[in-house]
């Protein structure tokens, strides 16, 4: 068995500048349209799963409204909560002198934790905890999931069999507002789910 599928970030959010994790801010009109785009250029979608966050779903269900099918959401494809950092301004945070600050979770996340924040492990985990029930019930049809851009950088790291705690490349990829990841499955005759990430 095979599937495709097609992880695409949210659009641009209605304010710029701030670090949002679990911060529902509402994406742009011309952010929506961008996903939206993304969306119908997507070969042959058959379900959608969506973050709760409204950047998120609103756009995955005003689709899924005109293409006749039901909307997923799943609170474990949310972003990492940033606790006291969380919807604050970059500048705000760069200038903080508090410790640990935004440029020491940036080298080393899984060293350091925002605080009241969520830590690395627990965000890593729930994101495994999603793909291992999504592969061990997945059924042939292409999926679409409408997520955030750590999210997809946490599971590239599973993807591409990463060990758990390395994180260099969460500082070195960029995943821009409306990009798309696709992500072919394959699955053996004991049921393992082979990902290749497809550019």
């Amino acid at each position: 068995m095979q599937q495709t599928l097609y992880f695409i970030r949210h659009g641009e959010p209605l304010e710029t500048g701030r670090l949002l994790g679990r911060t529902d801010l509402p994406a742009s009109i011309s952010g929506n349209e961008q996903v939206y785009a993304q969306l119908q250029a997507c070969d042959a979608i058959s379900q959608v799963i969506s973050s709760p966050l409204q950047r998120c779903q609103t756009v995955a269900r005003a689709f899924c409204e005109s293409a006749g099918l039901t909307l997923q959401v799943d609170p474990r494809l949310s972003e990492m909560d940033f606790g006291d950092w969380d919807g604050q301004s970059y500048e705000v945070l760069w200038q903080s002198t508090q410790s640990p600050g935004i440029g020491d979770f940036w080298q080393s996340p899984w060293q350091h934790t925002p605080p009241n924040g969520e830590p690395m492990s627990v965000f890593h985990m729930r994101l495994s905890d999603w793909w291992q029930q999504f592969t061990t019930t997945a059924s042939p049809q292409n999926t679409a999931i409408v997520t955030h851009a750590g999210v997809i950088k946490q599971l590239l790291a599973t993807w591409l069999g990463l060990p758990e705690g390395f994180d260099t490349h969460l500082s070195r990829l960029e995943i821009g507002y409306a990009k798309v990841i696709k992500v072919t499955v394959f699955y053996d005759d004991t049921g393992r789910a082979w990902p290749k990430v497809v550019f």
